[in-house]
């Protein structure tokens, strides 16, 4: 048995946690031994389908704050279980010190995964900006293998002198195609249980937040529902901007047209049910709805903050972030057709098939 720890900084119900739960439930875990390790553990729609396949799940400190207690219990946790292979899926360069961790106690492979592009907004940024630049320029060289989620990823959290020369892999967020392919009957159970048939149906799905920017998609749905007064907007996902979105919506006489869902295990069924997709974030480190959008055969409108490799199929479109609400309500309009593209095998020749990311993740812990 190979002993594997996968870290992650907090464990919610986001992308980070939707890669390893993928690439988990798709793996052979016959000879793996596999623990998550996670400075915080929340809710998470993940949680009881991991734990059923016999992942165990250690919490830390509980808070990303807390630097030098979950360095110490970090350290204490390689000491104790002695794992083969560490795998951090990192969104900024602090935690990339556990590699100096790992690389002392002699684990000899230690992976370093970038899945960002920018950190979110917070007075404090410009400080945690500099210690990310920091951080990274001092242990990234720690891991063995360099991972990112897309090339824009790379970027952001390893070095330039790593990047000059071909040391870094992209490991792209796969997805099992056969779930997310279109269900025609499942749209139509979807759309009565959410008492939107014959509605135009916007979505979103995401943490709801300024990175993804759905304060900015309620008023282009506004622009949206003048033209078509039917049309609903379906946003999928929780976080700390719930309150002033409803608040928003109210404000703008469209809170009646718009769905706020929450979470859910079962997303395909959601997307189905939407008649567009718009992703109109302010940066990402890759966007795995997006492509689970376009499995779903969902026309998928993204911002140019979105990176080049969501552009998958014919189904995609980028509409600069900085376009006014007109234009792209323009475009989300146009895309009114009573129809749906299959996408799937596009998707899988651009290498975004589960399993064949999941043989790549494999065949490394076993290296």
């Amino acid at each position: 048995m190979r002993r594997i720890c996968i870290y992650c900084q907090t464990w919610e119900s986001g992308g980070i946690e939707a890669f390893i739960n993928n690439i988990l439930q798709h793996m052979d875990l016959s000879e793996l031994e596999i623990d998550v390790v996670v400075d915080s553990l929340k809710g998470s729609v993940f949680t009881k389908r991991l734990e059923t396949l016999g992942i165990i799940f250690h919490e830390l400190s509980g808070s990303q704050r807390r630097l030098i207690q979950n360095y110490r219990l970090f350290a204490r946790l390689l000491d104790e279980r002695k794992y083969d292979v560490i795998h951090l899926n990192v969104f900024q360069a602090l935690p990339l010190a556990y590699l100096s961790l790992a690389k002392n106690r002699g684990i000899p492979i230690r992976i370093a995964h970038s899945h960002n592009t920018m950190l979110r907004r917070s007075k404090t940024r410009l400080l945690k900006m500099g210690m990310h630049r920091i951080a990274k320029s001092i242990f990234a060289r720690k891991a063995t293998d360099f991972w990112a989620c897309s090339a824009a990823a790379a970027k952001f959290m390893f070095p330039k002198s790593l990047l000059l020369n071909p040391e870094y892999q992209v490991i792209l967020n796969g997805i099992d195609m056969q779930r997310f392919h279109f269900n025609a009957e499942g749209r139509e159970l979807a759309r009565k249980r959410l008492k939107i048939e014959g509605a135009f149906v916007v979505g979103n799905v995401g943490r709801l937040c300024f990175q993804k920017n759905q304060s900015f998609l309620l008023d282009i749905f506004a622009r949206v529902h003048e033209d078509i007064p039917s049309a609903r907007l379906l946003l999928i996902g929780e976080g700390e901007d719930l309150a002033e979105l409803k608040e928003k919506a109210m404000r703008l006489q469209i809170n009646d047209n718009v769905i706020f869902y929450g979470t859910t295990g079962c997303v395909e069924e959601l997307l189905w049910a939407m008649d567009v997709f718009v992703f109109p974030s302010v940066f990402e480190g890759f966007g795995i709805v997006a492509i689970e959008a376009q499995a779903a055969g969902l026309p998928t409108i993204c911002s140019d903050r979105v990176p080049q490799e969501v552009f998958a199929s014919s189904l995609s479109q980028r509409v600069p972030l900085n376009a006014s609400t007109e234009q792209w309500a323009k475009e989300i309009c146009a895309r009114q057709v009573d129809r749906r593209e299959d996408a799937c095998a596009d998707l899988c020749k651009k290498g975004f098939d589960i399993y064949s990311v999941t043989k790549t993740v494999y065949e490394t812990y076993c290296r």
